[in-house]
């Protein structure tokens, strides 16, 4: 079994990190983690930026469930490529917003010895109700 070298070892923390900050409504993590021109898609095909994720974990939007079950990281010089599945649930009052089970993209760069988000992606997948 090949051994996690200390930046993908990094990089699997930061997703642990990030997933416990959503479901703590902290957006302080995201803030720092995410490049200023950062660009997420939402899986209702959604394209935010920044401000528009930050606003997500702002408000009425509550992430009750975001079960990592698998991470898969590639290092390519000073950009990281991670790859995950698991299980997300969020509500906006009464309204589901997600859940079920998701595979998401997220792109690393180091910038200044530090890792940022440059682009996330996280599609729905067929069986997903919401």
């Amino acid at each position: 079994m090949k051994e996690e070298s200390a930046d993908e070892q990094a990089l699997i923390k930061i997703q642990h990190e990030w997933a416990e900050a959503r479901m703590k409504g902290d957006s302080s993590f995201t803030r720092r983690l995410e490049a200023e021109n950062c660009t997420v898609v939402w899986p209702d095909g959604s394209i935010v930026n920044k401000r528009g994720d930050l606003k997500s974990m702002t408000g009425d939007i509550v992430f009750t469930e975001f079960k990592i079950d698998d991470l898969y990281v590639r290092l390519y010089g000073d950009t990281g490529i991670v790859v995950g599945q698991g299980t997300i649930k969020a509500h906006e009052g009464k309204q589901n917003l997600l859940g079920g089970k998701f595979v998401w993209t997220d792109t690393f760069v180091r910038e200044h010895g530090a890792w940022k988000v440059v682009a996330s992606r996280v599609p729905i997948l067929k069986n997903n109700r919401q």
